[in-house]
């Protein structure tokens, strides 16, 4: 037995590196197929060759020491009882398995006969299978495979994510440029807190959305992964947001993309909201007090059409009809009273917006048959000028 494991284990052409170029080669035909999955599915075929297959190999190779290390036989083997044949110096100690029975004979069926006009075959076009040499055996200790988990996990959430690996570059990393935008005050902050991130990957999205991952600390196969910070938001703005903390995750793609999608990304998206909207504040306090011109006109207020829409909607909730053919709103003054009331409920409620309100009267117009006051002559002064 330890005979076929040693064929299955070669490192040049064994049953594993056959296996592994097949993976391989079908790897590089999907990944040029062009079709929207192709590309996950050459990931995910690409990441078992590299870290699943290694387990694998680093198993079978144990048990094959093991086994050529015993040297003792099988206690199911019988004792061979047959004398020597006539082509046979010696007779042998044990015997292998019973032969098998005799097969009948039975004569080839005849292949079916071709058509008379049948088109020639095409040649089927195989991709070339990567080389498979010793030098990329799979590592028989199995690698916690960080950046291919990473690449497969970005294949495996909804949308289009890309995957960047931040390996250790000889202790000259700058992790902590990443795990500082790591938006979480739990499991994943005190593990970051006690370990230093020495490999990390960043998963992004084309909306800015971004996954930290990194190795979870302690023996086991797993991993952490938390949503970072947005970095166009101040940080003032994160005040009273509750933090969108990570989660830990087994060593399966599949099942984290699932864990992310349910369970991290819904937490992160209402904290985003909330942080956008304390950034808003900020941006219109820092601008400076705005202003809503309210302006008479023939005894109506008139206010030009605003760009924003939660002030037009200040304006219509208080009596404010918009004039299309003016474009402007206007709150009529049939009844002076309810006019008032309705400017004054409008103005409050632009006051919780931060806005403030300007009332412009109109321009005093010359009485009908008369001339605007010509201006005071120049008079001239009685000194001389040198």
């Amino acid at each position: 037995m330890s005979d076929v494991l040693s064929k299955l284990t070669a490192s040049h052409d064994g049953g594993l590196v056959a296996l592994a170029d097949v993976l391989t080669a079908v790897a590089s035909f999907y990944s040029d197929l062009g079709q929207a999955p192709d590309p996950h599915t050459a990931k995910r075929l690409q990441y078992l060759v590299e870290h699943r297959l290694g387990v694998i190999y680093s198993d079978l190779t144990h048990m094959r020491n093991d086994l050529a290390d015993r040297h003792q036989d099988h206690p199911q083997r019988r004792v061979c009882a047959a004398e020597v044949g006539p082509d046979e110096p010696e007779a042998s100690a044990v015997c292998a398995c019973p032969p098998p029975p005799p097969r009948l004979a039975t004569s080839p069926a005849a292949p079916p006969a071709a058509p008379a006009h049948a088109p020639a075959a095409r040649p089927r076009r195989w991709p070339r299978p990567l080389s498979f040499s010793e030098e990329t055996m799979p590592d028989p200790t199995p690698d916690t495979g960080l950046g291919s988990f990473a690449a497969v996990l970005a294949g495996e959430l909804p949308g289009d994510w890309t995957s960047t690996d931040h390996p250790d570059r000889g202790g000259l990393n700058a992790h902590h440029v990443l795990s500082d935008r790591v938006w979480d005050m739990n499991d994943v902050a005190e593990a970051l807190a006690k370990h230093n991130v020495d490999h990390c990957a960043v998963l992004a999205r084309h909306d800015g959305t971004r996954l930290f991952v990194a190795q979870q600390p302690g023996p086991g196969e797993g991993y952490l992964i938390a949503a970072m910070a947005p970095d166009e938001v101040p940080d003032e703005a994160f005040s009273g947001v509750r933090e969108p903390d990570g989660i830990a995750v087994e060593a399966d793609p599949s099942s984290a993309a699932a864990d992310v999608t349910l369970d991290l990304l819904p937490r992160y998206y209402v904290a985003l909201g909330q942080a956008r909207g304390n950034a808003d504040e900020l941006a219109m306090r820092q601008a400076g007090p705005q202003r809503v011109v309210m302006r008479w006109d023939d005894g109506s207020l008139v206010v030009d059409k605003p760009d924003r829409r939660d002030i037009a909607l200040a304006l219509t909730e208080n009596g404010f009809t918009f004039d299309p053919d003016r474009d402007v709103y206007v709150l009529a003054g049939d009844d002076t009273n309810e006019q008032a009331a309705s400017a004054r409920a409008a103005r409050a409620r632009l006051s919780t917006l931060g806005l403030g309100v300007q009332l412009r009267h109109p321009q005093a117009r010359p009485a009908l048959g008369t001339a605007p006051a010509a201006p005071l002559p120049t008079i001239a002064s009685p000194h001389r000028s040198r």
